[in-house]
């Protein structure tokens, strides 16, 4: 990303900051400062910290050794400690020297307890709140840059599937496993980072978080694939259903159902409607159909830097669909002890309306 776009949304936080009760924001790594400087390092038992305050320049106080990777940072103002110091410390001093005040001290959602609990207690007198208020409105609404990578993602998601169900019947008696490790490394290999699925065989599909373990992929039985990973920061998420063999006649009626649903879905996702439209439209032809007590999630949730992000497609989200927005489209019925069945699309509403991030075929594959 580049550094300008990066020190714009800088500015309209520091601008939302200014215009609400809090003093500052301190942000560790996270999404939210992934989506401010580009830094997507992981947070570890080092401090490192974007520091937003009222009246002021922002800093970055961070260890020695994230030099070269934090120094991209649109900030001017670095603080740099090495191992063996006392970092609360130094920061304590630096929000001294910068004369910030702690009055009302914000701090993102994934702040570590681990230098939460000494901040407030260095910062006895003030009240700390959660500031993520000040970046999410923000993030709902993506860019061209965002909505470039989100469908770079995409498209690499895409082929990472494709490469890896091609390999057909070779994948009977492997395991779910097996299925997620080779899945993993396509992703890796076009540049995918971050990769995680659930990949469930036969009844297994029926826990729509089903975690993957040992059983076999076997003639008889369906599929299923959930999987995302991130490029540039933006992530990709996608759900397909195979069968292995002929499915039974319940198989197919219930596929038709589902893609039917995902369909109607797409249909609503436009701009004028409501996030919970979309839900209405795939639930609500879930239920004509008999099977609604057996879809057990919301239609979709935002995407973007998180894999959950954002308003969901869900009954109660009044949220209106607007250019920028991204989230999955996703209806699933789940039969428990005998299958299940999700088709997942990633929706992106353009300047020029609905697009569907992912190619990959939705009718049932028969393997």
């Amino acid at each position: 990303m580049e550094k300008s776009v990066l020190a714009a949304r800088l500015a309209k936080v520091q601008a939302q900051l200014e215009q609400s009760d809090k003093t500052c924001f301190m942000v560790s790594p996270s999404s939210t400062m992934k989506y401010l400087t580009g830094y997507g390092g992981q947070a570890d038992e080092r401090l490192l910290l974007l520091v937003l305050a009222k009246g002021k320049k922002p800093f970055i106080i961070a260890n020695k050794l994230c030099e070269l990777q934090i120094c991209t940072a649109p900030v001017d103002d670095f603080i740099y400690w090495k191992d063996g110091e006392d970092a609360i410390g130094i920061l304590m001093d630096a929000l001294q020297q910068r004369q910030v005040d702690t009055s009302v001290t914000a701090v993102d959602k994934s702040l570590a307890g681990l230098f939460l609990i000494p901040i407030s207690q260095q910062l006895k007198d003030s009240k700390i709140v959660l500031g993520n208020s000040l970046v999410d409105g923000l993030r709902v609404y993506k860019d061209e840059a965002e909505m470039a990578a989100m469908a770079s993602a995409c498209q690499r998601g895409a082929e990472a599937l494709e490469a890896t169900i091609s390999r057909g019947k070779w994948w009977l008696g492997k395991t779910e496993v097996e299925f997620m490790a080779q899945l993993s490394f396509e992703m890796a290999q076009r540049g995918l980072k971050d990769p995680g699925s659930i990949v469930a065989v036969g009844a297994n599909a029926a826990a729509p978080h089903h975690m993957n373990g040992q059983t076999l992929i076997e003639e008889g039985k369906c599929l299923l694939i959930d999987f995302g990973a991130s490029y540039e920061n933006y992530y990709t998420d996608m759900t397909r259903t195979y069968h292995f063999g002929q499915p039974s006649d319940e198989f197919k009626k219930v596929y038709d159902i589902v893609l039917e649903a995902n369909r109607r879905g797409k249909e609503a996702a436009r701009v004028g409607n409501l996030m919970q439209d979309v839900d209405r439209a795939a639930r609500d032809y879930i239920t004509a159909q008999g099977y609604g007590p057996y879809f057990t999630h919301r239609t979709g949730h935002g995407i973007g830097i998180d894999i959950h992000e954002g308003p969901p497609a869900a009954e109660g989200e009044t949220t209106p669909i607007a250019v920028g927005m991204a989230f999955s489209i996703e209806p699933g019925i789940y039969l428990p002890g005998k299958f299940g069945i999700r088709i997942e699309d990633q929706a992106l509403i353009t300047k020029d309306g609905l697009r569907i991030l992912h190619d990959v075929p939705r009718e049932l594959c028969i393997i």
